[in-house]
């Protein structure tokens, strides 16, 4: 790859992002209705479930999340929308339902060229989702729905910069500077896109480590830190001793310590199975 062309590429991502440029396909009604009902805060399990008979798939998808082992372990089947909703909670339901539209955005037609590449980050970003929540439902502080869509949505900008990057064959067959390039420019597009989606500021934040991991061990646990924790959990190499080594105060907020971490990582492979299952249907 030329420097000329790695240069047109660059300029062409700075003018996207100073024009506030950068977008992705909307999120489809039945998200949209999901996250207005529960803007209420008198919303009820009636009025979530109407919402969520307006898409047939949606609801197959819950009612495979209720029987999953990760959310019924008494193996209870669940056949009703609505005690399907009980058994989840509201906050599971807007999860689920955003994590089928961003696989959506992710398996876009105008994508097929690129399926590879897009169905490892999609991968990653569920499991990282998976994590995350995992992280934060040890840590006992954070919300650990909202920890799942830091997760989730770690993989956006990734997908905008491999989108765009078609149009640059030799940088996309230059693997090593097209992933330097993710590394710098990730945060910056993911959160535009995420903050483009009107989610909260906590969550946008959650993009930059570098900048917003705060070293201060007497610090609240934040959503930054969940990220970070999660990351390092999922990395094969780390060991117990790696982990108590570490120097940074993010996983002792999160009470992810080495007696701790192989909990953790069994928690992980459950809700992760759980939700692939759910999301492909497999």
């Amino acid at each position: 790859m030329s420097a000329e062309e790695q240069t047109r590429f660059l300029e062409q991502l700075a003018q996207d992002l100073n024009s506030k440029n950068i977008a992705l396909p909307s999120f489809p009604d039945v998200v949209v209705n999901i996250r207005t009902a529960l803007e209420d805060p008198e919303c009820t399990s009636e009025r979530l479930a109407g919402v969520v008979r307006t898409d047939a798939v949606l609801v197959a998808k819950l009612l495979m999340a209720a029987n999953s082992a990760f959310h019924n372990r008494a193996g209870i089947e669940i056949l009703d929308l609505d005690l399907a909703i009980s058994r989840l909670g509201f906050e599971v339901v807007r999860n689920t339902a955003i994590t089928l539209a961003v696989e959506q955005i992710f398996n876009a037609g105008q994508h097929g060229d690129l399926k590879d590449g897009i169905k490892t980050i999609w991968e990653n970003s569920l499991s990282l989702g998976s994590m995350c929540f995992v992280v934060a439902k040890n840590g006992g502080s954070i919300n650990a729905d909202n920890a799942f869509l830091c997760g989730l949505f770690n993989g956006i900008g990734e997908l905008y910069l491999l989108s765009k990057a078609r149009d640059f064959p030799a940088l996309l067959g230059d693997a090593d500077a097209f992933a330097d390039i993710v590394e710098q420019w990730n945060p910056s597009v993911g959160s535009s896109i995420v903050r483009a989606w009107g989610f909260a500021d906590e969550i946008i934040e959650s993009f930059d480590l570098e900048e917003k991991l705060s070293h201060d061990p007497a610090a609240p646990a934040t959503l930054v830190d969940v990220v970070y924790t999660a990351k390092l959990v999922m990395n094969e190499d780390t060991t117990a001793s790696q982990l108590a080594e570490n120097g940074e105060p993010a996983p002792a907020k999160l009470r992810v310590t080495g007696e701790t971490l192989e909990r953790v990582r069994e928690a992980w492979s459950l809700h992760a199975g759980s939700m692939r299952a759910t999301a492909t249907g497999g």
